[in-house]
């Protein structure tokens, strides 16, 4: 449903009944270890359900932050910046909590859920790799955004200050040795990923070279003749005009 729902919301065939599908089966989803609780994917939906409203204050306050700051279009109020700044601050204090006290997603029997182990590494290698490279690139090509690098920098050291404490001290149900084999586990998927991503853009350009290379090359257009250039004469003649002052 949620997929299908995202499908018409996008296509713009029908954008209400769209929203209302992809929530409807979001929701079916995220409840799935209440009406499926002898199912394992339900694992899935709970820990969904979970991180919901952290990750909704996280998205917030991103949006604050970003468009509150020096954008070209679509920029908030200079307070938006200061209570999206807050928001992610908050959520990240959630996601702390959630690992170190006993905010901990519990699945069933008691049992943390499976794939909170795997998504808190990986939240927080990827946004470590993902701050520290927005960091890099505002110096590069940014004018004047050293002050956004410098906090986008601060964010990512504040990202391996947590991933070293969670690699050293053990979670409230969780043991340090866990997160580190996780954590390794996250960051061969990141690279995999970065790998395959590369790896597609660089075949895709290959194919458009490729192609471009086969054509022949252009011929040189032949000059215009004395009728073309008397009628381009003429209608320059036709649209300069105008009296001195």
């Amino acid at each position: 449903m949620v997929p299908i729902g995202i499908w018409l919301t996008i296509s713009g065939k029908a954008k209400l009944p769209g929203k209302i599908i992809a929530a409807t089966g979001l929701i079916l989803v995220m409840i799935s270890s209440w009406t499926v609780p002898d199912s394992d994917s339900s694992a899935g939906g709970h820990l969904i359900l979970t991180i919901f409203a952290p990750t909704i204050l996280l998205a917030y306050g991103i949006h604050g932050m970003v468009f509150g700051g020096n954008v070209p279009v679509g920029r908030l109020d200079p307070s938006a910046r200061w209570s999206g700044t807050f928001a992610v601050f908050a959520s990240i204090g959630i996601f702390c909590l959630m690992h170190w006290y006993s905010f901990t997603p519990v699945w069933r029997d008691g049992t943390v859920n499976p794939y909170w182990i795997v998504f808190l590494p990986t939240f927080l290698l990827f946004s470590t790799s993902l701050c520290s490279m927005s960091s890099v690139a505002l110096i590069i090509y940014g004018e004047n955004r050293s002050s956004d690098a410098g906090k986008l920098a601060t964010l990512s050291l504040l990202m391996i200050v947590i991933t070293l404490a969670a690699m050293i001290f053990d979670g409230y149900l969780t043991t340090a040795d866990q997160f580190r084999d996780y954590l390794w586990l996250s960051a061969a998927d990141i690279f995999g990923t970065m790998v395959g991503i590369s790896t597609a853009i660089g075949a895709f350009a290959i194919v458009i070279w490729s192609y471009e290379k086969s054509l022949p090359i252009p011929e040189s257009s032949p000059p215009p003749n004395a009728e073309e250039i008397e009628h381009v004469v003429s209608l320059a003649r036709s649209h300069i005009g105008g009296e001195e002052e």
